[in-house]
This record gives C-alpha cells, structure tokens and sequence, in this order.
C-alpha cells in the first residue's frame, strides 16, 4: 500500500511542493488549510516617496501586482527589492523589477540583507503583506530603518480538507505532514477536529519548520522533525529523507518475513 506525505501549504505552492517531492521519488498530495483573497489598500505611497519593497511570498507579489491590473508601472520598476526565497525572487524579477536582492531563512533571514543596504535606502520602505503575519519586519529593521507595513492579501482558512487526504488519514495511508506556518499548524489541528479524524494523529508524523510552529501543532504524533531554518528546501528535503527510510523500513521487513516462509 502507498504512503504519502500532505503539504498544506495555499496553492499554487502546494502542487508545487508535490511536484518537487515527486521528481524525488515520493508520494505526495496537497490539501489546502489556506486561500489567499486579495485586498485592495486605499492609500499607496508613490514610488518616489518609497525607498525599497520588501516581499516575504509570492503571494504578496501577486497583490501588490494586483493593484496596478497584474503589471508593475514603470516608474516601480528601478525600486530596490528585498524578497524572501529564490521563487519569490524570480517571481519578482519576471513581473518586471530590476533591483531585486534574495534572502533565505524567511524574514528573519532576509532582515540583514535590507539593513546592509541602509546607507542607499533614503525613504521608507514599503512592505506589502499579509494581514496576518507570523514575522514583523518593521520590528525587525526598526530602529535602523523605517518599514511601512500594507496587507495586500489575507489567508482565509479552507473549512475541510480535501477528501483525498481525508481518505488517507482514515486508511491510514498518510504518513507525515508538512507545515511551514503555526497558523497553518493549528488550522490542520481543527480540521481533523472537523472531520472526526484527531485520533489519527498518533500514526503521523510531523515535519515542521520551527519548534515554535511544532508546538503549535500540539501534542500527540507519532514523531517529529524540526527543520533547523524554515526553508521550503529544508522541508522538503527533511520529507525525502523520511520518506526513502521510511520505504527502505517496510522493504527490509518484508525480505525479512520472506525468508521465515517455507513451502511443502
């Protein structure tokens, strides 16, 4: 019987992660605890008065695009940008920008990039945003420099998972979840919650980006792994690993049961 491992980060990154993991020989499938919903702010500085973008997703490139009908004016594309992951920097760069420098290690990996930069950055920088975020960049640059924050997209929970990954976890095929956010972590708790599934919990096994988004994700798993950065790299390469051991495991045991067989 197949095992697979469930990404629940928002699309499209989740198709994305079970792509990767499945050029890497493993099973995997996506289910969703969040769908960004984009906003529309009232007030947008001018480029002139802003001295960089920062973006920490995709997500946030995607909304503050959406704010100019899904292309960066021209007088936007010379801004200095800061972006968080190298999807995100190519993302930033095919939408247009120029300027663009990459940081890994999430915002707090990125915040040292910003801050080598000061002495070129002579307004306030522009950080377009989720409405919630688990990293404040503004505290993080302050009181070097000064970071407006604007959310452009919100995370609303998706209500149930999908049926796919409900059958999993009630057969049991499912093997270990990715979760690269507490909000995300909680939000998958109260789903198995929602689906009389919380029991299951004991035969999975979480990989999670941080001990704080472990500890969000309660108690109760069969084991644990901590990426020590929360890279999407580390993640998945954290699930490849378990995943081929995991295999190697159940191969081992069957070779070995193969060999107490006799026949008459």
């Amino acid at each position: 019987m197949n095992s697979f491992i469930l990404t629940v980060r928002p699309q499209p990154d989740a198709d994305l992660d079970v792509a990767c993991l499945a050029r890497r020989a493993v099973a995997a499938m996506a289910s969703p605890v969040m769908a960004p919903a984009y906003l529309n702010p009232v007030n947008i500085p001018s480029p002139g008065a802003t001295g960089g973008l920062i973006f920490t997703s995709r997500h946030a490139i995607t909304g503050f695009l959406d704010l100019f009908g899904g292309t960066v004016p021209p007088a936007w594309r010379q801004t200095p940008v800061f972006a968080v992951g190298r999807a995100s920097g190519r993302a930033a760069r095919l939408a247009g920008f120029s300027d663009v420098t990459i940081g890994a290690g999430g915002g707090a990996g990125l915040a040292p990039l910003v801050t080598a930069q000061r002495d070129r950055i002579t307004a306030p920088l522009l950080w377009p945003c989720a409405v919630h975020r688990g990293f404040d960049m503004a505290a993080a640059l302050a009181p070097d420099m000064a970071v407006t924050a604007m959310p452009v997209y919100d995370m609303v929970p998706v209500e149930s998972m999908s049926d796919e990954a409900a059958t999993a976890l009630a057969n049991g095929t499912l093997s270990a979840v990715i979760l690269m956010s507490a909000r995300s972590a909680r939000l998958f708790r109260n789903q198995l919650r929602c689906h009389g599934l919380e029991e299951r919990i004991d035969g999975l096994t979480l990989i999670a980006g941080s001990k704080a988004i472990a500890e969000a994700a309660g108690p109760g798993w069969q084991q644990s792994f901590v990426a020590r950065r929360p890279t999407r790299a580390r993640l998945l390469a954290i699930a490849c690993l378990f995943y081929h051991r995991m295999a190697a495991r159940r191969r081992d045991t069957g070779a070995a049961e193969g060999k107490g067989l006799t026949t008459e």
